[in-house]
């Protein structure tokens, strides 16, 4: 983001991402330079997300070796909302290398809130098997991980759900 010699560019204007939370995320960047740590910004985890009702989101690559989808009605927490998403066609799709998740893609209640837990992954290149390790709150959204990470990891090598 160094336009030149102590002159920075940040948000729409450098023409990377032009969404307003890669803006700030850029500005912390761009501080971190200026008060003389050095900084590098870092895109392989940027969440995209619509906001209509129900949300699109998604993180990381778009394709992968390795996928897996897992549907939004069948999460417990869908069944007591008060929308009727336990019949709507809303889900979650994580992507992997085998090791570790790469993208991720929902369409869903909040989904923009509750893939943060993927960008999180991807960002900081956290193993499939602590992923599959990790405790997600009953009944909430986030779920649906569990049951995504489980058909990822059931499947033979190669084949994708």
């Amino acid at each position: 983001m160094s336009a030149g010699e102590r002159l920075w560019a940040i948000g729409d204007v450098n023409g990377i991402w032009q969404l307003t939370h890669v803006g700030k995320y850029q500005g912390r960047v761009v501080a971190s330079n200026i008060l003389g740590t050095p900084r590098e910004a870092n895109y392989e985890a940027v969440p995209r997300v619509v906001f209509t009702d129900p949300q699109a989101a998604s993180v990381g690559a778009a394709d992968a070796r390795f996928t897996a989808t897992a549907r939004i009605s069948d999460v417990a927490k869908t069944a007591a909302y008060t929308r009727a998403y336990d019949k709507s066609n809303g889900f979650m799709t994580l992507l992997s290398d085998g090791e570790r998740l790469t993208g991720a893609y929902a369409l869903g209640p909040e989904a923009g809130e509750w893939l943060q837990q993927a960008t999180l992954a991807i960002r900081a290149r956290v193993p499939l098997d602590v992923l599959l390790d990790t405790i997600q709150p009953f009944p909430t959204f986030s779920e649906i991980y569990l049951l995504a990470l489980k058909a990822l990891s059931a499947r033979p090598l190669g084949q994708q759900a």
